[in-house]
């Protein structure tokens, strides 16, 4: 029929743009669905490396665990163990097959740690569910899954006394706590994310159906006189509402498919733009059968969503008779008390509401400015997820650390803090899931931790063991945990088994309340740190963002080790800025009475070398000191002898090879070597051989050449090894706190014979071995780098085997500035994976978010268009007559969005309300939830202004952009418009059988 095809087929300006904002809308949602799902498939596989797929339960029965346990599963039952000083301990039985879940072998009988063992063993008593037992305990050695602290014995040994408990130990991934928490804890956690954007996008989608709803019912409204006519021709009303049916399907349809594709531009094109402007991302946006599938079902639902609109739209057009449809409801009489409240409330829209637009405009406009304040809000309250997983606060950490679990300082930080009456707290932070819920475990000394953040003790008592600790109030409502429960904790990046006792809840007001405090050695064994190495040190000082030029730091100063006198000599000084700021200061250089100043200006975390020049005189020894760093200049006529490389201990009579240089490194003809009574003279090479004395003792070794003199000691032994001879020295001499110092190890071969010698280096949480093998004569330099050191003094010695070679103490030197330092300029790389996943774990949050808002913006602004376009459009009788009578353009471009700022402050307002509504919805049922945090339902005050702030920016511009197209057209062509449309109400109202109606034009 002639009638299906116009309401089907036949589509308006209107209708186009219906189509339009459809697509919009299903642009913000195919985005999202293609960002959820491309982060959720990138987080898996960037901490894929630490699956360790075995898990760990903890049982109060050891029967339980037995009954419960698979047959591939691990039963490791535990009880109690006292040592002789009366301290208990946790015992652990390993089984013979403990190895098959990556477990240590059993051991032969008991052992612990502590036993001294040249004393022997010593006797423990086990305390059990049956009984008590005396045994004999041995030294436990080395350091596996199982915490160092616990006793180790075999199961025969723990049955004697009746196990208390026991822990089961799986291959799979199905037990409470993973052996490595990092996987669990980044699946689990983006699950949340991913899990709270599903959601907040199905509550905008929500919204989105309203508006889709009303974008269909003004289409078909504007079809009013054609459902009028067909009705009059004897068409039922179920053909009707089918057509329409389907032609809302249709507008649907193909708006979804048109959004599709807008969508899945976008969503490339910010993956593309954060990659152009350098922020960290792995996120491939690409049609995956399962995004394919999702995509799909949701097309299909906006097309069933336009079908069922249109259905009950029509039902409702249908429903009256032919000549009311379309057709207002009368609204009374004017004399009556309705008809004197509408005169009042047209008298308040005069004064306050808008000019031209309808009020009744506010309604659809709320409706979309909610979508975008529903996502806007949840982005932020997901910012603060990125916040959790950054480096934030004032911290000692590596700046440009993703994390601070990423980062690597020495804990001596504190002390130095502390020295100076600052509060610090080292601490490790690690990456932890118990049941599929991912948290935090920050592992601090409680004293310290408290003297930072000043936690109020909720229940229980604080810690006091190194098995204690203390939870969150936030994570003990997640965990299900309290005073007095245990819980068993895997390993972050490392296979690990832990357990703690909780002791306590506290509460601090920030993301502690969301996290597990366990001791320093619980967290370190449960961590891949060493030594006494930490993630960050937190303390209550100023951050160094605040610091001024006095935090450039002067990290190493070069100049020559000789001059003559009268010669200038050339200083450089290597500086490093610390701070996130650009800084400027001014440098100071002195060598005796002469001093020089620079001016330097260095950008956030920049090493610069400064150059000075000072003039020499008098001959004599100086300190060279630029800041806080100095080296040691010589001005002398020739330069002074350098230390001969002579070995600690050699053979009686064995002949020795001595280089004679000076500091500067040239050789030294025609110089005398004495050891004991035995003398030689250096070649033109400088080199001197000689014969150690025959009797065993220790003698002088004197090098002489002129006045210049060097004397070192050599012990003649007939058990003496040839060791080379081994010089160790540091650069640069005095470090400050910021530097990372270097070690070079001179090895010489001083005899007349082939060595090879293990090579140790060890001191400043240093640790290096190697293997020289050094012809006669041969000399090799090995260089490490040390870590840095808080102020003080420290040592660095060269071993080999027993014997010590060579030892060296340097100072590092700092201020109060320290507290404004980071430990280092760029990532620490020592495992290669977790700050990886990290690093782009954030910012793959952060690309989703941020596409979010972008899309949510285009859509509100594409929604509340048509929105718009439909009120401007329904008043371009009053828009042509202004400029008929000689308005301008520009004019009624300034009423129309006076008008859009009316309603868009009232829209705006009502749609934060609307958004939070629905966070506070998430909240009440437990889906505001992410990587353990619970995030606030309500935005802050900045929060809740901005949002309003650009729901108005929005609504203006949609004002303008639905505005333009009716200011260019000219007066004529509007009146034209308006007076056909006029006239053919009049007709109609005329005809018979029709009811007066109100002129709803103007």
């Amino acid at each position: 029929m002639t009638y299906l095809r116009v309401l089907v087929g036949r589509w308006s300006r209107r209708d186009r743009l219906a189509v339009l904002v459809i697509a919009l809308t299903v642009a913000l949602l195919v985005g999202a669905a293609l960002l959820v799902v491309a982060a959720g498939d990138q987080t898996r596989s960037l901490a894929a490396e630490y699956d360790g797929n075995a898990s760990v339960d903890s049982y109060d029965d050891v029967d339980e665990a037995t009954r419960t346990a698979d047959p591939e599963d691990v039963v490791l039952p535990t009880a109690t163990a006292v040592d002789p000083g009366g301290e208990a301990h946790r015992v652990v039985a390993i089984p013979e097959d403990a190895s098959t879940v990556g477990l240590p072998d059993p051991p032969e009988g008991t052992v612990a740690p502590g036993v001294d063992v040249d004393a022997g063993n010593e006797s423990w008593r086990l305390e059990g569910s049956t009984g008590t037992a005396a045994t004999t305990v041995g030294a436990a050695n080395g350091d596996d899954t199982i915490p160092p602290t616990w006793v180790r014995t075999t199961p025969e040994t723990l049955a004697e006394v009746g196990p208390t408990g026991a822990l089961v130990v799986s291959p799979s991934s199905e037990g409470d706590a993973p052996l490595i928490g990092a996987l669990e804890f980044f699946t689990h956690g983006a699950a949340d994310v991913l899990g709270i954007v599903r959601t907040g996008i199905a509550a905008a989608g929500v919204i989105v159906a309203v508006t889709l709803s009303s974008v269909v019912r003004m289409t078909i409204r504007d079809r009013a006189r054609t459902i009028r006519v067909v009705r009059a021709t004897g068409a039922s009303p179920r053909r009707v509402r089918l057509a329409f049916a389907a032609r809302a399907g249709a507008i649907a349809t193909v708006g979804g498919v048109l959004g599709y594709a807008i969508g899945t531009i976008v969503t490339n094109a910010a993956v593309t733009a954060a990659v152009v402007v350098g922020l960290p991302t792995t996120l491939s946006v690409a049609v995956t059968p399962e995004i394919l599938r999702l995509v799909v079902a949701m097309l299909a639902a906006v097309g069933l969503v336009g079908v069922a609109t249109g259905y009950v739209t029509a039902r409702a057009a249908t429903a009256k008779p032919p000549a009311r449809v379309g057709r207002e409801e009368s609204g009374g009489s004017e004399d009556g008390p309705r008809g004197r409240v509408r005169r009042v409330g047209a008298g308040v829209r005069r004064r306050l509401g808008p000019s031209v637009l309808a009020p009744r405009t506010i309604l659809p406009a709320t409706a979309t400015l909610s979508t975008f304040a529903v996502i806007v809000l949840l982005v932020a309250s997901l910012g603060t997820v990125g916040a959790s997983l950054g480096t934030a606060g004032t911290a000692i950490a590596e700046p440009d650390a993703a994390h601070p679990a990423d980062s690597r300082v020495s804990a001596d930080y504190a002390e130095s803090l502390e020295q100076r009456g600052i509060p610090a707290s080292p601490e490790i932070l690690l990456f932890a899931s118990h049941d599929e819920e991912p948290y935090l475990v920050r592992g601090a000394d409680y004293g310290a931790f408290a003297s930072v953040s000043d936690p109020r003790l909720v229940e229980g008592t604080e810690p006091t063991a190194d098995e204690d600790a203390v939870v969150g109030v936030e994570l003990a409502d997640a965990l299900g945990v309290g005073p007095g429960d245990e819980l068993v904790v895997g390993g972050s990046t490392d296979a690990a088994v832990g357990m703690v006792t909780v002791v306590g809840t506290v509460e601090t007001g920030g993301f502690a309340d969301h996290q597990l405090l366990v001791s320093l050695p619980t967290a370190r064994h449960l961590s891949a740190l060493e030594g006494d190495d930490v993630n960050q040190i937190r303390t209550a000082a100023a951050p160094a963002e605040d610091a001024d030029g006095e935090a450039v730091t002067v990290v190493d100063v070069d100049g020559p080790a000789h001059v003559a006198p009268g010669e200038s000599v050339t200083a450089e000084a290597t500086v490093w800025n610390p701070t996130a700021e650009d800084v400027e200061r001014t440098l100071e250089a002195q060598l005796g009475d002469d001093e020089a100043s620079r001016t330097v200006e260095i950008e956030p975390y920049e090493h610069r070398t400064v150059a000075f020049e000072l003039a020499t005189s008098v001959a004599d020894e100086y300190e060279l000191t630029v800041g806080d760093v100095t080296s040691s200049v010589v001005v002398a006529d020739a330069a002074p002898l350098e230390s001969p490389a002579l070995p600690a201990s050699g053979p009686p009579g064995a002949s020795l090879s001595v280089p004679v240089e000076t500091i500067d490194g040239e050789p030294v003809s025609n110089a005398t070597v004495r050891v004991g009574n035995r003398t030689a003279e250096t070649g033109a090479d400088g080199v001197a051989g000689i014969e150690l004395p025959a009797d065993p003792g220790t003698y002088e070794a004197t090098v002489r050449a002129g006045e210049r003199e060097h004397t070192a000691s050599i012990r003649v032994a007939r058990d003496a090894d040839r060791d080379p001879a081994t010089s160790v020295s540091i650069s640069p001499s005095s470090p400050s706190v910021h530097a990372q110092p270097t070690a070079a190890v001179e090895l010489v071969n001083p005899w007349n014979r082939s060595v090879e010698s293990p090579i140790e280096l060890a001191g400043a949480e240093a640790s290096e071995r190697t293997t020289v093998a050094l012809e006669p004569g041969e000399t090799t330099t090995r260089t490490t780098t040390l870590s840095r050191q808080p102020p003080g003094n420290h040592s660095v010695a060269v071993a080999t085997g027993d014997r010590t070679l060579a030892t060296t103490e340097y100072e590092v030197v700092g201020d109060d500035r320290v507290v404004s330092a980071l430990a280092a300029s760029g990532h620490h790389r020592a495992d290669g994976g977790i700050e990886t996943a990290i690093e782009y774990a954030v910012g793959n949050l952060q690309v989703l978010l941020g596409a979010l808002t972008a899309l949510a913006a285009v859509t509100v602004v594409g929604a509340t268009s048509a929105v718009l376009a439909r009120a401007i459009r329904a008043r371009r009788r009053t828009l042509a007559i202004y400029r008929a009578t000689g308005a301008s353009p520009r004019r009624l471009l300034g009423i129309v969005l006076g008008d859009a700022a009316r309603i868009g402050v009232v829209a705006s307002a009502a749609a934060v309300g609307v958004a939070v509504g629905v966070l506070e919805l998430l909240a009440v049922t437990g889906r505001l939830t992410a990587f353990g945090i619970s995030l606030a339902p309500r935005p802050t005050a900045t929060v809740a202004l901005a949002v309003f702030g650009g729901g108005l920016v929005l609504t203006l511009v949609a004002a303008l952009v639905a505005t333009l197209p009716i200011l260019q057209r000219p007066p004529a062509s509007l009146l034209a418009a308006s007076s056909a449309r006029i006239a053919t109400d009049r007709r109609e109202r005329s005809a018979p059988g029709s009811e007066p109606e109100h002129d709803q034009t103007d």
